[in-house]
């Protein structure tokens, strides 16, 4: 009888941890596709990067055609104005690494939409920045 109650916690200990594991997963929002990850998408999370002047953070998102250093890029995006109201309003997949985002920004009272490139490079999400896509988003 002792062995059987043993038995009986030991798998019903087991189900909860199970259980638990399974609903994290499957509800949480981190890690659903690499366009979103620490709750947000990859221009919010840049810019509460830019926020809190983490600009050195920041340059691993970054990727294209860019003849500019490392310091050059900081010290441009420290610069940059980059504090408007942000939301994401599309999400179009080219293939399985590459994404077209829409945007839809608030600059004194004038909503805009634009439109980002993104490439899975690397196991990270990050955002195509050439001359072009440099007046766009940091307008």
């Amino acid at each position: 009888m002792k062995h059987k109650t043993k038995t009986w916690s030991i798998i019903l200990f087991a189900l909860c941890f199970i259980n638990v594991g399974h609903s994290q997963t499957k509800s949480s929002y981190l890690y659903k596709n690499p366009l979103c990850f620490f709750n947000t998408d990859v221009l919010n999370y840049l810019q509460v990067l830019h926020k809190n002047q983490q600009y050195n953070k920041m340059t691993a998102f970054f990727y294209g055609s860019s003849d500019r250093t490392k310091q050059n890029l900081e010290d441009r995006l420290s610069n940059a104005n980059f504090g408007y109201s942000l939301k994401r309003v599309g999400v179009k997949e080219k293939n399985k690494t590459n994404w077209s985002l829409t945007y839809q920004r608030t600059i004194l009272g004038t909503n805009e939409t634009f439109k980002i490139d993104c490439a899975l490079i690397n196991d990270t999400c990050r955002v195509f920045l050439d001359k072009k896509a440099w007046q766009i988003i940091f307008k």
